[in-house]
């Protein structure tokens, strides 16, 4: 099998060059990582390789599953909206959850199970906040389309359409903090920056129970 047949498909998340060096940058060497939602085991593969990471990934799709055993990645099949109720408390030091949450039924189940599992969860989703999707949806009326949401309102996996201050209220609301928030702005990690709720067209937060 050709290295070409194991390039995970395209998502907007892959635009951003940095998106996932902004995840592995995030993790300590050496440590136990969970990648819910791994896909065909991409980050998983690159933490073992650059971090001597021990990794295990959790995916429905069967085709990803068999890619990820391809890979030699441990992997799981578990639906996430089901919880994680087969791993013990604190069995890894961290939970990754990558562009997916937006697509969860039930997103605060999944990530209070997250902090549960986990010393620390590192979850990233695309900004519905930016400025330009604001004054689309202002103009318009209609639900916007963009690089992050390129698909309409009926087509798409993305139930949850929230803002990086949504996010930040959440994790309040779970009794959670944020020890860490990168904001991807046209393709550049920033912390801190300007008017980030406006202008990051991603959010990654690294995060724990208060």
């Amino acid at each position: 099998m050709t290295a070409v047949e194991f390039q995970e498909p395209r998502t907007p998340f892959h635009e951003f060059q940095v998106g996932f060096n902004v995840i592995i940058d995030m993790i300590t060497p050496g440590t136990r990582v969970l990648d819910l939602g791994c896909g065909t085991g991409t980050l998983l593969k690159r933490l073992r390789d650059e971090k001597d990471v021990e990794g295990c990934g959790v995916e429905l799709d069967q085709e990803k599953v068999i890619r990820c055993i391809e890979r030699g990645i441990r992997v799981m099949t578990l639906d996430l909206d089901e919880g994680l109720e087969g791993f013990p408390d604190l069995s890894y030091e961290y939970v990754v959850l990558s562009r997916t949450l937006q697509q969860l039924m039930y997103p605060e189940k999944v990530v209070k199970e997250m902090l549960r599992v986990g010393s620390k969860s590192i979850i990233t989703f695309p900004n519905f906040g930016h400025w330009k999707i604001s004054l689309e949806y202002l103009v318009t009326g209609k639900t916007p389309m963009c690089a992050t949401h390129p698909q309409p309102w009926h087509n798409t996996m993305d139930i949850h359409r929230l803002t990086i201050a949504d996010f930040r209220e959440f994790v309040r609301k779970i009794g959670g903090k944020i020890e860490r928030e990168i904001h991807i702005i046209r393709n550049v990690p920033k912390e801190n920056a300007f008017w980030a709720l406006r202008r990051a067209e991603w959010g990654c937060c690294l995060i724990s129970y208060a």
